[in-house]
């Protein structure tokens, strides 16, 4: 296909809630890191009505990005480790993701959840681990970190943070987590 690209790996990442994004972009470009990219990200997830991907622990997101390109992941079962959220994610970039999610709304699909995050990614080579910063509408800032788990805990150390404060929790138990302490779902888009 010349207009697809096709991804496969096992994802591997620790994620921390931060409160000063600034003074962890200085960390990261001060022990070595590189700017990849910044974007705004619209994520839709699907599923059937029923939630049989749920059910299964499967992920079907297709990412929007600024430019109207996207990329369609699936995500496979999360893997049982407490230090990491490790699963199967297969990926193929596509040259318009709205039209991606609309041809899953046409085979019987529906958009379940959506998110919108300004992400930044930073690369460290040596390591092979890729640093993203994301700020979303109401939840606030994280910083995830990807790769291999001997990388992760090089860069964590690198850049003189506790590795306490990394977790393998979703967003989703932070968006419970928001809900239990306001009483409400936060904010998720930046369309108001």
């Amino acid at each position: 296909m010349s207009n697809a690209e096709f991804l496969s790996n096992m994802e591997v990442e620790v994620k921390a809630k931060i409160d000063n994004i600034r003074g962890v972009k200085r960390k990261i470009l001060a022990s070595g890191g590189s700017f990849i990219s910044r974007n705004l990200i619209r994520d839709f997830s699907l599923d059937f009505e029923d939630r049989r991907l749920q059910e299964r622990d499967y992920v079907l997101r297709v990412r929007v990005f600024e430019d109207g390109k996207g990329v369609i992941t699936f995500k496979g079962p999360r893997k049982v480790d407490k230090q990491y959220k490790i699963r199967e994610e297969l990926e193929v970039r596509v040259n318009n993701g709205m039209n991606a999610v609309k041809i899953f709304e046409r085979l019987g699909f529906r958009v379940i959840f959506r998110i919108d995050r300004i992400r930044e990614i930073y690369e460290f080579k040596d390591e092979k681990v890729q640093v993203m910063l994301d700020v979303f509408p109401e939840l606030g800032s994280f910083m995830e970190v990807e790769g291999n788990k001997k990388g992760i805990e090089e860069v964590i150390k690198k850049l003189g943070m506790k590795r306490e404060e990394f977790t393998a929790l979703t967003l989703r138990h932070y968006i419970e987590d928001y809900k239990n302490r306001f009483g409400r779902v936060p904010k998720l888009t930046f369309d108001d």
